[in-house]
């Protein structure tokens, strides 16, 4: 595994950091980081998992609560949360699980004022913008889809429950790890592996952001250069899915075949990265052809 936080590490070193969702897809490849670099954590999931290290706990039960309260705290990474696609299919039971886990952490918080909290929320807070727009963490709001509504009350829950708190907007992430939900670039990679070819919804012409893993990781691990509030975190690019789909087609050697007849998905609205980029002397690994082909790369070597 490579170690890429390693110029940035010094920023958690002798930090003691929890990481909720630590089997899960961003939660997994911070604590493989921090471990790589020598960096306490200790991890929580729910999900028991051969091997792991991490502790066995439901953030919905009460016993969170005395369990956070027993740990040293800097920095609460909480990437534990429900999937676009749960709220899609469940929006009621996603939202109450999220809010539960949520009103726990802050309860188990409430006496570490200093423990900063990290919190993931998602582009989808923007659908409802027309594409044509592009968007900033100054946007006034209206989601219209499920897991856009959820996160951006989740938001103004973090904020006004504790103001310590960093909330990154990410766009869809891809990369290497255990991506447990599903993951467009690498599903698109998994199809054109096995068949020959992949498809896409419609014509393709749906508008896609991409924020690479990496990034994602090391403004993590960044944070104690940011002040609390809401970053957009976003590549600065902004392709159509056709595009991308051609791309990994053409890395394997295979077509892209559309399905006029499927209706595409949500095209979200541009999101600018100019607070995060005016707060941060990171650098966004903003070109999304090479990342792409880096990640291509791992996932042959994985077949």
């Amino acid at each position: 595994m490579r170690n890429y936080i390693e110029e940035n590490a010094h920023y958690f070193s002798s930090k003691d950091i929890i990481i909720s969702g630590a089997n899960g897809y961003i939660g997994q490849e911070l604590a493989n980081q921090l471990a790589l670099n020598e960096i306490n954590y200790k991890g929580i999931d729910r999900r028991p998992q051969k091997g792991s290290i991490h502790l066995v706990q439901n953030l919905e039960d009460s016993k969170s609560i005395s369990l956070i309260e027993s740990l040293d705290c800097d920095y609460f990474v909480h990437a534990g949360t429900h999937s676009a696609l749960a709220y899609q299919d469940n929006f009621v039971e996603s939202f109450c699980e999220d809010m539960t886990s949520l009103r726990n952490i802050f309860a188990g918080l409430a006496n570490k004022p200093k423990c900063r909290l990290i919190y993931f929320s998602s582009s989808y807070v923007y659908s409802g913008i027309s594409r044509e727009n592009q968007v900033t963490e100054e946007t006034v709001l209206a989601p219209v889809h499920n897991f856009g509504l959820a996160k951006s009350f989740f938001e103004q829950m973090v904020l006004r429950n504790y103001s310590n708190s960093i909330i990154f907007r990410l766009s869809s992430v891809f990369g290497g790890g255990n991506s447990l939900h599903p993951n467009a670039i690498t599903n698109m990679a998994n199809e054109v592996k096995s068949n020959g070819y992949l498809t896409v919804w419609g014509n393709g012409d749906r508008q896609m952001q991409y924020t690479y893993i990496e990034d994602v990781i090391n403004f993590i691990v960044h944070s104690p250069n940011l002040s609390p509030g809401i970053y957009n975190l976003g590549a600065n690019d902004y392709s159509s899915v056709l595009n991308t789909a051609n791309k990994i087609a053409q890395y394997f050697g295979g077509k892209v075949k559309k399905l006029p007849k499927k209706v595409e998905g949500f095209t979200l609205p541009f999101m600018k990265n100019n607070k995060i980029v005016a707060a941060s002397d990171l650098k966004f690994s903003t070109n999304q052809t090479g990342n792409l082909r880096t990640y291509l790369g791992q996932l042959n070597n994985s077949f």
